[in-house]
């Protein structure tokens, strides 16, 4: 794929994550989300060629700071334990609990397998690339989604 076109669509992932992130509560700042193509390219590229490693960012919840996120861009086409080890190392070495791996090719059972075994201490959600070219939470047929609270989650169970 050429650099123009992996930039374009680098770029569009990189708006629909920090939208997706903004959504869950976490800060975002609207730069981020709005900023335009050529800025992209500016700010993320090494000789013109995007560097996934600079996409990579930490975000705070806004309702509780110490609530702390970590997207991880994966510089490997096919995601392996390697992987998942050096995106694991991050979030513990900062203490951070949260975190989102994005992957372009492939995500092999073994590092699908170190998500679930991590599950009691860490919150990890993995997303390919290619469902974050369009943020379907943005179109006009998709209802807002909103977490319930105790009450109207047992009001709902009722029916």
């Amino acid at each position: 794929m050429n650099e123009e076109r992996e930039a374009a669509r680098l770029w569009r992932i990189n708006r629909t994550i920090h939208e997706l992130v903004a959504d869950r509560g976490y800060e975002v700042a609207d730069e981020e989300i709005n900023m335009d193509l050529d800025t992209f390219k500016a700010e993320m590229s090494t000789n013109g060629v995007i560097d996934r490693n600079r996409l990579n960012f930490f975000t705070s919840h806004r309702d509780n700071p110490d609530e702390r996120l970590f997207v991880f861009y994966s510089t490997e086409r096919n995601v392996g334990v390697k992987t998942m080890r050096q995106f694991i190392s991050v979030l513990e070495e900062k203490n951070i609990t949260r975190g989102i791996i994005i992957w372009s090719d492939k995500m092999t059972s073994a590092a699908k397998k170190v998500i679930e075994a991590m599950r009691l201490q860490l919150v990890l959600e993995d997303f390919e690339e290619a469902f974050l070219l369009v943020n379907i939470t943005h179109h006009q047929l998709v209802p807002k989604h909103e977490v319930l609270t105790p009450d109207e989650k047992a009001e709902l169970l009722q029916r």
